[in-house]
């Protein structure tokens, strides 16, 4: 494709407008006589050729006046995939590649934010709705590989007591690793914090009085205290204290037992667990809340009025976030927050 200098397009636009304008002047100064067929041919050809020149100006406009646009609308849509994405995956928005570079993919210019959603469960695809002018994409992500992190979700101050809600889990950038952040929740939680802490601040081991890592209750006569399953506890099952006995263990025994006072609803079990199997954290993870897809029945008081509904619950969320659910009859999108186990509020 041949190259054009501004100042030959320029040039063009000149003498293009100059045309266009004298053919406009001299068909207002026109008498109104009868045309003749010779100068109705002449008008219509005028017409056209005014038509023409329109066409080919609309052809020479800069390539690069819809780039910016799209370099801008692009730059805003990353943050809002970023944001979002770091908000479902549990992981720092510095984190999250998005992949927009490709120039085919042109973004409308919504006149809100785009709404993004992870309809897939590869991790790698987010999806864009734009309701004005409606439009739906597919962009590529990537979640680059942190290591597990516990962070506040509110501040505290010293001599609160650590409870889960109070937390959320994170994948952070290895650089910010730190070698005494807490790693396995259950060792801190209903510990006393020894100074006040920030919402976003990690948690760390020296944050907590009397904070043990790794270790197992000694009861007196040396025997090492643990949770022993009476049942099979198939693999992806929410734990139930009903299903372990609390018994003691003696000579060599794991280093990662759960300890006496563990929160078995906020456990799930990564493998199934035999009976008499010891409960340790290696075989179980954190397990959301709510799940999925999953239906929780919600009440909304106003007033003295109280409305019962059920709705669908839009993704896996611990307590105290924010989630989008659906009312399971009209298919209302709402904004709602983790209360507890199997239960919401509606925001």
């Amino acid at each position: 494709m041949p190259v054009v200098e501004n100042r030959l397009i320029s040039h063009t636009f000149t003498v293009i407008s100059l045309l266009i304008t004298e053919m406009a002047g001299s068909e207002v100064i026109t008498k109104p006589t009868k045309p003749s067929k010779s100068s109705a041919g002449l008008k219509e050809r005028g017409v056209g050729l005014v038509g023409a020149l329109s066409l080919v100006a609309w052809c020479w406009m800069p390539a690069h006046a819809d780039a910016r646009d799209q370099e801008s609308i692009k730059a805003d849509a990353k943050e809002q995939i970023r944001a979002a994405a770091a908000s479902a995956f549990y992981i720092e928005a510095k984190n999250v590649e998005v992949r927009l570079a490709d120039k085919r993919l042109v973004l409308p210019n919504c006149t809100e934010a785009f709404e993004v959603t992870f309809p897939f469960s590869d991790r790698a695809t987010a999806q864009l709705d734009c309701l004005t002018p409606q439009w739906r994409g597919f962009i590529q992500i990537r979640l680059r590989e942190g290591v597990p992190a516990f962070r506040y979700n509110l501040p505290l101050n010293a001599g609160d007591i650590l409870k889960r809600s109070h937390v959320i889990r994170q994948s952070i950038s290895t650089e910010d690793g730190n070698a005494i952040r807490v790693t396995v929740l259950e060792d801190v939680l209903d510990k006393k914090l020894k100074q006040r802490v920030q919402a976003g601040e990690i948690l760390l081991e020296n944050h907590f009085a009397g904070a043990v890592t790794g270790t197992s209750p000694i009861v007196d006569d040396g025997g090492v205290g643990a949770w022993i399953a009476n049942e099979i506890i198939p693999r992806g099952s929410r734990l139930s204290q009903k299903s372990f006995s609390w018994g003691i263990v003696n000579g060599r025994v794991p280093s990662d037992l759960i300890h006496q006072d563990a929160q078995f609803p906020m456990l799930e079990a990564l493998r199934n667990i035999m009976p008499g199997d010891k409960l340790r954290r290696s075989a179980v993870k954190m397990a959301p809340a709510v799940r999925k897809n999953e239906e929780v029945q919600v009440s909304i008081v106003r007033g003295s009025l109280t409305v019962t509904n059920v709705v669908r619950v839009g993704r896996d969320a611990t307590i105290g976030e924010t989630i989008e659910v659906t009312n399971a009859e009209s298919g209302r999108s709402l904004r709602a927050r983790v209360t507890g186990i199997g239960q919401v509020e509606i925001l």
